[in-house]
């Protein structure tokens, strides 16, 4: 595992305690994304088999399995303390409960519908995570997922841009989609949230988890620099929901 992702876990480990609480963003984009989802997807009453990558507490499978009639659940995450939180959460024989990243899963051939809310732009090389599913799963699979996008903070101030993760480039990922294999919608909502300073917004990161970033901070100063930042910053979450299904092998 490499030394992001180790952080990665770690910091989604002390996040559990608290991120059904603090998680209104991760909430919110879960509804707009299921919404998404009931509008596209047609065919609700076939059993299918889920994979969620990401999985956190459980939220959204709990919102899911009312929707879906469900044969087989896979929930992954990579922090251990998330997937013990979602097996007191569920109670439910169909769910197998799995710690571990998933950028090293292979085959998604086994499932119908691949989920994963606010979790999938944690990969170390999201385009290639995404070839790999796209590879891999079958005919008349789906992939259901939401992420920040790089258009996300452009409202903070460039110098606290560096204590910020970098996103995935939405057309970036559009150019590994075979329009002959694969159906697929994209939309964009910008979600927006208002802290006391910049030391709050970062506190509530931490909060949740979400708190890893994957920029190298040079400028020695850290927190006292980021102490300095007094003002109340309102942030645009740019999330990119992404519904897609596989028309032909």
């Amino acid at each position: 595992m490499s030394v992001f992702k180790q952080k990665v876990e770690y910091s989604f480990d002390r996040g559990s305690v608290n991120y059904d609480s603090y998680s209104k963003l991760q909430k919110d984009v879960l509804k707009e994304l299921l919404h998404f989802f009931s509008q596209e997807f047609k065919d609700n009453k076939i059993e299918k088999s889920l994979l969620e990558l990401g999985s956190g507490t459980g939220e959204s499978f709990k919102m899911i399995s009312k929707k879906l009639s469900l044969k087989k659940i896979h929930l992954i995450d990579i922090s251990k303390k998330m997937i013990d939180k979602s097996r007191i959460k569920i109670l439910d024989k169909r769910v197998g409960f799995y710690h571990k990243d998933f950028d090293t899963l292979q085959n998604f051939g086994d499932f119908d519908l691949i989920f994963s809310n606010m979790s999938i732009h944690w990969s170390n090389d999201l385009s290639k995570l995404l070839k790999r599913i796209l590879n891999t799963i079958k005919k008349n699979s789906h992939l259901i997922v939401s992420f920040p996008n790089s258009k996300s903070f452009n409202d903070i101030e460039e110098s606290q841009k560096k204590y910020i993760n970098h996103f995935p480039e939405i057309g970036d990922l559009i150019k590994i989609f075979d329009n002959d294999k694969f159906f697929f919608k994209l939309k964009e909502k910008v979600h927006k949230q208002s802290f006391r300073n910049f030391f709050h917004f970062l506190k509530n990161l931490k909060l949740t988890g979400a708190n890893v970033s994957n920029n190298k901070i040079s400028n020695s100063r850290g927190i006292f620099e980021i102490r300095d930042y007094k003002k109340t910053i309102n942030t645009s979450f740019n999330i990119s929901y992404l519904f897609l299904k596989k028309i032909r092998d």
